[in-house]
C-alpha cells in the first residue's frame, strides 16, 4: 500500500449552471442557479483569435485551472500540470472520421491541430507561459482516480504544488449512443504535498490498494445526478463532496483490482 498526504489549495469549476466553485457548491447544496445561455467559457487567458478556434473542451479546461491558480495565489506560469478527459473530444473526432471517409478527405489543419488528446495542456502552457511539467492522462471511468494518483507522485516527488484539471464536453451525437454524456463539465483542483500545507488547512491521505472498488452511490439534486454518472470527469463530485464535509472518505477504483482511498487525516 502507498499513502500520499496533500491539502488542496485552490479549485475551479465550470458545469451546467454554475461557473465557479462557489457555484457549484450552491448545486451540490441543491440551490439552483438561473442559466445564463452560454456555451461554453471564454477564458480571458487565452488570445482572442486563439480563443475562437479552441474547441469546447480546451476553453472547459483552461477556464478552470486559472480559476484555481487564482484560488491558491500561484502563478500558473509555475506550477506543473496534469490534465485529464475521459471521453476526448468526441467532436473533432467524428469529423475527422467523417472528413476521411468523405470523397474530398482534405482535413482542417486548425481541427487536426486540436484533435491531439494534449490540446487542453498545450493551450494552458502557452497561454500562462508555463514551462514545468505538463501531463495529459487518459482513464475512461477511471481518469478521475488516475488522475489523481499521478498528480499526487509528482507533487510527491517534487515537493511543489500541482495543479490538475478534469474536463469532458458533451459526446458528438453519433457517439451518444455508446457514451451518452450530454454534459461540459470541468473541475481543477491545485493540490501541494503536506510539507508545504498552509498552516491550519485539512490534511488529506490518500491510499493506493490492491482490491477491487466501484465508484461511491449518490443521489444529487437535478442533472448533477446524471452527470455524476454519466459523465467521467463528473465523478470528481465525490472527491468533492469530501473535501465539503459531506463524506468522511472515499474509495475509488482504479482498475479492476486496485483502489484508491482518500481520508482526511488532520
Amino acid at each position: 500500500m502507498s499513502e500520499f498526504n496533500f491539502s488542496v489549495l485552490g479549485i475551479g469549476a465550470w458545469g451546467l449552471t454554475a461557473r465557479s466553485w462557489p457555484e457549484l457548491q450552491e448545486l451540490m447544496a441543491g440551490k439552483p442557479i438561473e442559466d445564463d445561455g452560454s456555451k461554453g467559457p471564454k477564458p480571458a487567458l487565452i488570445p482572442a483569435n486563439e480563443r475562437r478556434r479552441a474547441p469546447l473542451p480546451v476553453r472547459l479546461a483552461v477556464e478552470t485551472s486559472a480559476q484555481a491558480c487564482a484560488a491558491a495565489k500561484l502563478d500558473p506560469a509555475e506550477v506543473g500540470c496534469v490534465f485529464v478527459s475521459g471521453l476526448g473530444d468526441t467532436a473533432l473526432t467524428d469529423y475527422m472520421c467523417t472528413v476521411l471517409a468523405s470523397d474530398n478527405k482534405a482535413l482542417s489543419p486548425t481541427k487536426f491541430h486540436n484533435s491531439v488528446h494534449n490540446a487542453a495542456a498545450g493551450y494552458w502552457t502557452i497561454s500562462t507561459g508555463c514551462t514545468e511539467a505538463a501531463n495529459s492522462v487518459a482513464g475512461f471511468d477511471e481518469s478521475v482516480s488516475l488522475t489523481l494518483v499521478e498528480a499526487l507522485i509528482q507533487a510527491e516527488e517534487e515537493q511543489r504544488p500541482l495543479l490538475m484539471t478534469f474536463y469532458d464536453a458533451p459526446v458528438s451525437a453519433v457517439l451518444q449512443p455508446l457514451l451518452k454524456n450530454p454534459y461540459p463539465f470541468s473541475v481543477s483542483l491545485v493540490i501541494a504535498p503536506e510539507s508545504l500545507s498552509p498552516a491550519g488547512s485539512p490534511v488529506w491521505s490518500a491510499s493506493v490498494m490492491t482490491e477491487a472498488a466501484t465508484w461511491p452511490s449518490a443521489n444529487w439534486p437535478g442533472e448533477l445526478q446524471d452527470c455524476y454518472q454519466s459523465n467521467p470527469v463528473a465523478r470528481v463530485l465525490c472527491i468533492l463532496d469530501m473535501l465539503t464535509g459531506g463524506l468522511d472518505s472515499v474509495t475509488m477504483p482504479l482498475s479492476s483490482a486496485t483502489a484508491v482511498t482518500v481520508t482526511r487525516v488532520s
